[in-house]
């Protein structure tokens, strides 16, 4: 169950339940709060960019907990200049036509990043072999410590009817062991699918999910951000008559470089191959060691009574 966040959202007049949301949909709601600024003529909101902003939320809020994180906000940090510019452009003391236009493409971006990252993650997940780990069964592995893959290994044995490969089998490289343990994760993944009893490989697939969308989508964000510095660099040549009427044009446009600028020396030194198979790592670990909770619930489930 996601906790509820008590951070008041400072609307003026509006009263509005987004201060209700789960701590999950705030941190989206901040981030919407900068591509949207809520301003109006007296530095309070509008009842309708309010309520424009409350009906986006309500759509972000049917998404759950793995598709916000994993996906979503990949999407939204990966187009994030490129938000930011589209929003700072367009003025939010009132709502027209020209305000909707632009959340609308706003968020229609998101989505078709949120689709084109898992799309794109998936494809990546293939060619690097992360997500599946069935090498840290191994014997030698010093991912998981052997005494308790041992006994992790005979226990999804029993589970599977299958026999456990051997050390021989191992290093021989047969497929049997491979299947085994292929298999072995499958059935784990089933077992384990209820978020509330296994709250650390919920974050854990999170954390890797989030860092294989997000590499999936690195290269399609640095095209981003050089369109957001050469159309920041148009507008203050070439100043268009629209962009000129606009107030603090060139501070805005210049925020705007500025974000593109930071946000490619992110993707360039923290989004990366390495960082994607550390989480896949700690997620294939995580995974494992949850036999732990399994054997000790087989063990606390009583008997079936086979004489009925």
């Amino acid at each position: 169950m996601l906790k509820l966040c008590s951070i008041p959202r400072r609307c003026g007049q509006v009263d509005c339940s987004i201060r209700t949301l789960p701590c999950d949909y705030q941190v989206l709601y901040a981030l919407l709060g900068v591509l949207v600024p809520p301003v109006g003529t007296k530095g309070l909101v509008t009842e309708e960019v309010a309520t424009l902003t409350e009906w986006y939320m309500e759509v972000f809020s049917q998404f759950d907990t793995y598709s916000l994180k994993a996906r979503v906000f990949p999407a939204l940090i990966s187009g994030l200049p490129l938000l930011i510019l589209l929003f700072m452009l367009v003025p939010w003391d009132h709502l027209a036509l020209s305000q909707v236009i632009a959340s609308s493409i706003g968020f229609v971006l998101i989505f078709a990043f949120a689709d084109l990252a898992r799309h794109r993650g998936k494809k990546l997940q293939e060619r690097l072999g992360t997500g599946e780990t069935p090498d840290q069964w191994l014997r030698g592995n010093r991912d998981v410590p052997e005494g308790s893959k041992d006994r992790y290994r005979g226990f999804v044995a029993e589970q599977l009817a299958l026999t456990a490969p051997t050390l021989e089998e191992e290093q021989s490289g047969s497929e049997l062991s491979a299947d085994f343990y292929q298999s072995a994760n499958a059935w784990l993944r089933e077992q384990t699918r209820d978020h509330s009893a296994y709250p650390l490989l919920f974050a854990e697939n999170i954390t890797y999910g989030f860092r294989r969308n997000l590499l999936g989508l690195k290269s399609i964000a640095l095209v981003c951000n050089l369109l957001v510095l050469l159309s920041c660099a148009g507008i203050l040549y070439f100043e268009p008559g629209y962009f000129a009427a606009l107030p603090n044009v060139e501070e805005k446009v210049y925020i705007a470089v500025a974000a593109a600028l930071l946000h490619s020396a992110y993707l360039m030194t923290a989004v990366n191959e390495l960082a994607l198979r550390e989480a896949s790592r700690a997620y294939g670990r995580q995974l494992i060691l949850s036999c732990e909770s399994l054997m000790h619930s087989h063990k606390s489930s009583p008997p079936k009574d086979e004489s009925a």
